[in-house]
């Protein structure tokens, strides 16, 4: 697994938070008293996911997702990617392949 940086905790005021990596957005969020990254591609058309008011919502079809653990609230086996994040003193780090 390759460590990306996310940048320091104290930059990430509000979660969810959308960063960008390797050319690809992403939503920070919490869970479990720790942090996981969750893709922004719709499990079910491919398209983007978008932050609209804390929520997390596929334009497409209005897909509805959990911004804790990126669970679908329309169709629950489906949910979003997820990947790991460990935070390294000050600074969160994403656990990318």
């Amino acid at each position: 697994m390759k460590e990306i940086l996310l940048g320091a905790k104290d930059q990430f005021t509000t979660l969810p938070a959308e960063v960008h990596l390797l050319g690809r957005a992403y939503f920070l969020t919490e869970i479990d008293n720790g942090y996981q990254l969750l893709s922004s591609v719709c499990p079910h058309s491919g398209y983007t996911v978008e932050l609209e008011n804390g929520e997390l919502e596929c334009p497409m079809h209005g897909w509805t997702f959990e911004s804790h653990t990126g669970r679908c609230h329309n169709v629950p086996s489906a949910k979003l990617a997820s990947y790991d994040v460990i935070s390294k003193g000050d600074h969160l780090f994403a656990l990318m392949a």
